[in-house]
């Protein structure tokens, strides 16, 4: 009776128990690390790529810790009498993750290398008990998350659970069998990472983002991407700057503006001044008077409307037009297409490189 009981809760824990911690851990991690942001925000400090990327491996850290805290726990309060066998409970912990694992290993492969055709087979299946974090990493566009959590899960819950008793067990079968998986867990680890050097060989621009890293225009960066102005500025803001805003893809010219005509004091905090909140929620702002400039389109009919029923009057000064540029490899057989052929393709009514005398490859606009 006692052995059915352990066993039960041993299963329980494994497929349901391990998974639902995680993932309440996780969303509590989660709002750290965007109380974390707003700090870094107010205090003015621009989040680079590399600065985001610590963040993120920090938070995945922070989440492994309190899991092997977590393990040392339950450990010691439903550990077995027979302290030796306790080790075949830490065996069970880590089958979940290693089964993940492969399947990720053998669908991406499959997909060749392409996470928008890894589809829903067994591997979906296996993350079934996941599915807070399959459906916050698609949605996301953070594919890599749906096998590093579950994974990292079960291995420093199992960890964990195994640390109060690692002395009695030297030397049993079941020591032997936990190594061997975490060993297999390192190799095929090995071989996930090594995947992940492939699709970024593979897919050097499919991760598109609508946002630019603002760091690249600041004048204290190194070869800042600024543009410097011919000649001297006729006029310079000493005091009473204005307050800029736009799309995201106006941003280095009126970055460069605001770097080349505003005289910034030691005590001066950028981000009061310039942002890059996009098109929509720049009218926003302009309209509740949080921007005195705003970089964008022209406003739509809605946008308009919104501003009058404000009160607010919109000054329009055009200082650029828009153009279609459409941009594929350089290694693209495919030297010409018609306008009809372009928007055939942005519409979805062409799908297929071959359609247009390309070679057999799906479109990635």
């Amino acid at each position: 009776m006692q052995n059915r009981k352990w066993i039960l809760s041993s299963l329980v824990m494994t497929f349901f128990g391990i998974p639902i911690l995680t993932q309440f851990l996780a969303a509590v991690v989660a709002m750290l690390g965007v109380g974390l942001a707003g700090i870094i925000e107010v205090c003015n400090i621009l989040i680079t790529p590399t600065s985001y990327l610590l963040l993120n491996i920090f938070m995945l850290a922070l989440g492994a810790l309190m899991l092997f805290f977590s393990g040392r726990v339950w450990a010691g309060d439903s550990a077995p009498e027979k302290r030796e066998i306790a080790v075949w409970r830490q065996c069970l912990f880590l089958v979940p993750g290693l089964l993940i694992l492969v399947g990720w290993i053998i669908v991406l492969h499959l997909a060749d290398y392409q996470f928008h055709q890894m589809g829903s087979g067994w591997l979906a299946d296996l993350m079934l008990p996941w599915l807070g974090v399959l459906l916050v990493s698609v949605v996301g566009g953070e594919y890599w998350w749906i096998v590093i959590i579950p994974v990292g899960a079960h291995i420093s819950f199992s960890l964990g659970y195994g640390r109060p008793t690692r002395h009695p067990l030297t030397g049993t079968s079941g020591l032997r069998c936990r190594n061997s998986l975490l060993f297999i867990l390192l190799m095929l680890g090995f071989v996930a990472g090594y995947q992940g050097y492939l699709y970024k060989q593979l897919n050097p621009g499919v991760g598109v983002r609508e946002n630019i890293d603002t760091w690249a225009w600041r004048p204290d960066k190194l070869n800042n991407q600024l543009t410097p102005l011919r000649g001297k500025p006729q006029i310079q803001f000493t005091q009473n700057w204005p307050r800029l805003d736009g799309a995201t893809a106006a941003y280095p010219i009126y970055a460069s503006a605001f770097y080349a005509l505003i005289v910034i004091p030691e005590d001066f905090h950028t981000r009061e001044y310039l942002e890059s909140s996009r098109t929509p929620d720049a009218y926003n702002r302009i309209v509740k008077g949080d921007a005195d400039i705003i970089f964008v389109a022209q406003p739509s009919g809605g946008q308009k409307k919104r501003a009058e029923e404000s009160g607010i009057t919109l000054l329009y000064t055009p200082f650029a037009r828009e153009a279609f540029v459409f941009i594929v490899n350089a290694d693209n057989p495919v030297n010409s297409l018609t306008e009809q052929q372009v928007r055939d393709i942005f519409s979805g009514a062409i799908t297929n490189w071959r359609t247009v005398g390309g070679n057999d490859q799906e479109i990635q606009t």
